[in-house]
């Protein structure tokens, strides 16, 4: 036991003798670097004492001559900024030379020139392809659109001045001037040096009336082909469908003028009129054109023989899908049947008989079959024969009773267009008023 004990303390005392001398190496360590840092510092000051010395101007010793008589006084070394400020010290400061700042010379700014500029001042104006009323059509512009004007006419006034500008449809038009709101004085605009020559128009020859026979017109139509209405297919107008661009290519053909032939009527604009199809898309279908294929019905809607221009309350509330015996218009009735016939004709359709008598009767009365202009501002002629409608010794029958079995149905009068047929038509008295309130087929 004794052994153990001693064993063990001498353990202990080995332990604290290494723990010792491992300390004494850490502190020896820390002195070590210590000592270095100090030493380190000490060289830094001895650079900085050494410069601070090296600045210092130095005086010579009073009494000290250099010669019998004369004092000789050693000049101060230039100041090194550099040094005084390494050594933190505040050196002598050098007032800066005031820098001269230039005075900048303001450059003149011209006034930039506005681009010049047209706004529409109408509803809807007219785009032409020269500067004057003769001259064809491009399109229609709304209200509020701007364009670059590029040059105008050679004018005297406002009041006579047509403006060229860009761009509508992808061409350079022309429109009137009073119409449009310019953003610079008219008179400062350039002329133009390529105004196209106004277009001229050849009347078209009247018709020499010869012989016909059998089922022909007269007066060098071609024939009219008779037989009953038959809607032998759903009429869907999707399927007769067109285009609004087509406007100013009806504009062309009737003179570049903007004209109703029904009433003889001048618009404004192409955008104050309808679209109106000489033989209505719906009376085509009942005529024959319900058998032919989707192209067909296309190539109808289109076609430039069979459009023409109306007023709305004409096209949507007067004239609608009537045919020759229902409808005749109040001006250009010659003009108007001729049409009928020779469109008739193309697409192979066929008149009822009531149709068929009318357009002969109107055939044999006319001199020729050329579109009548009025002159501008001056009232319609009235219809050279009144409205089928309101003559009450026309024969219904003749007219509405398709199957000739002395009755007009509702489903002949819908047919017709006449629907719904009110008390005091002429077709009223031979249709069946089941409640006897003044109206049929309501």
């Amino acid at each position: 036991m004794k052994r153990f004990f001693t064993f063990v303390s001498r353990l202990l005392f080995v332990v604290a003798a290494a723990a010792a001398v491992a300390v004494a190496f850490i502190l020896l360590g820390i002195l070590v670097m210590r000592v270095g840092d100090l030493s380190t510092q000490v060289a830094m000051l001895s650079t900085r004492v050494h410069e601070l010395e090296q600045a210092t101007p130095v005086s010579a010793a009073p009494g000290r001559a250099t010669g019998p008589t004369a004092t000789s006084t050693r000049t101060a070394a230039p100041t090194r900024t550099s040094a005084a400020s390494s050594a933190g010290l505040a050196g002598p400061t050098r007032t800066p030379t005031p820098t001269r700042t230039p005075t900048s010379t303001q450059t003149a700014t011209a006034t930039p020139v506005p681009t010049p500029q047209l706004t529409i001042n109408r509803p809807w104006v007219n785009v032409r392809t020269g500067p004057g009323d003769v001259y064809p059509v491009i399109d229609a512009v709304p209200q509020g659109d701007r364009y670059d004007i590029i040059a105008r006419n050679p004018a005297n006034s406002l009041a006579a001045t047509w403006l060229q500008f860009c761009c509508v449809n992808d061409k350079r038009g022309w429109s009137y001037a009073p119409l449009l709101i310019l953003n610079i004085d008219w008179s400062t605009i350039p002329v133009a040096e390529d105004i196209p020559p106004p277009p001229t128009f050849t009347p078209t020859p009247t018709s020499t009336p010869t012989p016909s026979g059998g089922g022909g017109s007269g007066k060098g139509l071609p024939p009219i082909r008779e037989g009953p209405e038959n809607r032998c297919s759903h009429y869907d107008s999707d399927d007769y469908s067109y285009l609004q661009s087509v406007e100013p290519h009806i504009v062309n053909q009737q003179r570049g003028l903007i004209y109703g032939p029904y009433t003889g009527t001048y618009f404004g604009s192409i955008r104050e009129t309808d679209i109106e199809h000489i033989v209505a898309r719906s009376e085509a279908h009942d005529s024959g054109l319900c058998a032919a294929d989707s192209a067909t019905k296309r190539a109808f809607a289109r076609d430039l023989l069979n459009l023409t221009l109306a007023s709305p309350s004409v096209n949507r509330h007067e004239k609608g899908d009537k045919d020759l015996a229902q409808w005749l218009p109040a001006l250009n009735e010659c003009w108007y049947v001729a049409r009928v016939v020779q469109v008739k004709h193309k697409y192979n359709l066929t008149m009822d008989q009531a149709e068929a008598a009318v357009a002969r009767r109107v055939i044999n009365a006319c001199p020729h079959f050329d579109m009548i202009y009025t002159a501008r501002g001056s009232a319609p002629q009235p219809p050279p024969h009144p409205d089928p409608h309101l003559d009450q010794n026309n024969n219904a029958l003749a007219l509405y009773d398709d199957n000739r079995n002395g009755r007009i149905t509702c489903a002949e009068a819908r047919r017709h267009g006449i629907a719904p047929v009110p008390r005091g038509h002429p077709a009223y008295q031979y249709m069946d008023d089941r409640n006897n309130n003044g109206m049929v087929c309501e």
